[in-house]
């Protein structure tokens, strides 16, 4: 998927160059048709560099005398098509390509000196992100990461009987920010452990799985979301269609196992069944074994109580869980409530 997704957005940026390209040409023809003498300057620039070119290797004058000659003769021809373009209501730079991003010209790349260090330009990392968005099912508002999640919407009081924890929501909710914080700057680390959040509806879970998700699509991650449900029935058409539909595409089966993170919102709101366990089963311990080659964590969020989620499934699961997923209980009011 990630190559996949780097060959669109090459795509993209090719096909804003060629855009660029032909609108000059356009330009060109219009202005060479109007000013005739246009058109022999570009002719001039042209055959100068060529002349200079071959001068040069026949060893017929010094190269660096032959470029310093070369440099003024073009320079002496650009100021005479300035003047002209500016003379008829022109800019001076209207026969030169007019490109999206004028940082990179559409490249996509910001060239160091020499070619060492090439760095992506920064509108390539925002269609990276727009299309890592695009492919994550992520259907819960687009936000801009950590800097999205506010802790003053969670009450700064200890009240153990209402909150079911012995400090103030606010306090719990920071701790919990800071580990989050913690897991993506680590997540390519096979040290890092997966996330289980659990709580109430309306404590955050959801959004705070989806700040996670924007901060490592910055980071170019790929990223896929899904509610149980949904996740249940995804796996449902692979598992029909594999065997009956030759021509079925099974990617969106393998993204589930193969994407650096996954999502798994609402567990326990699918309908419980031995199949499903033992599917979910082989997604945990197909992305465990792999998150020790690369990246390939796994979130999972639950309006169900720790105690009762591990009397829900079955122990192997319970195992998978306690055993590699750090474990974290959001509480407060329901933040749904706040914002109306």
């Amino acid at each position: 998927m990630s190559y996949s997704i780097h060959q669109m957005i090459r795509n993209e940026l090719d096909k804003k160059r060629r855009k660029a390209m032909d609108e000059l040409e356009r330009r060109k023809a219009e202005l060479y048709r109007r000013f005739p003498r246009l058109g022999e300057i570009e002719d001039e620039i042209h055959r100068a560099g060529l002349r200079y070119n071959k001068a040069i290797l026949m060893g017929e004058v010094p190269a660096e005398s032959a470029a310093e000659e070369l440099s003024g003769k073009i320079e002496a021809l650009t100021a005479e098509r300035e003047r002209i373009l500016t003379s008829n209501g022109y800019p001076a730079d209207h026969l030169a390509p007019v490109f999206e991003c004028s940082k990179c010209n559409d490249t996509g790349i910001i060239s160091s000196p020499g070619g060492k260090g090439d760095t992506l330009c920064i509108c390539y990392r925002q269609l990276l992100l727009d299309h890592l968005y695009d492919n994550s099912n992520l259907g819960i508002s687009r936000n801009e990461g950590f800097a999205s999640f506010n802790t003053e919407l969670y009450p700064d009081i200890v009240d153990e009987e209402r909150y079911g924890i012995k400090k103030s929501p606010r306090r719990q909710i920071m701790g919990i920010l800071e580990n989050c914080r913690q897991f993506t700057g680590k997540f390519s680390d096979p040290e890092t452990r997966n996330l289980l959040f659990c709580g109430p509806t309306g404590t955050g879970k959801t959004f705070m799985a989806g700040c996670i998700a924007m901060e490592l699509m910055k980071a170019g991650h790929t990223v896929l979301y899904f509610t149980a449900p949904s996740l249940f029935n995804t796996i449902y058409e692979y598992r029909y269609n594999s065997g009956n539909n030759e021509e079925w595409d099974p990617s969106a089966y393998k993204n589930i196992l193969e994407t650096d993170l996954l999502i798994i919102d609402d567990l326990g709101t699918e309908s419980p069944s031995a199949t499903r366990y033992a599917e979910l089963l082989n997604i945990l311990d197909t992305r465990i074994s792999n998150d020790m080659r690369r990246p390939c964590k796994t979130i999972i969020a639950t309006n169900i109580d720790l105690r009762n989620l591990f009397e829900y499934y079955d122990e192997r699961i319970v195992s998978r869980i306690t055993g590699n997923f750090d474990i974290f209980r959001f509480a407060g009011d329901d933040i749904r409530n706040l914002r109306r």
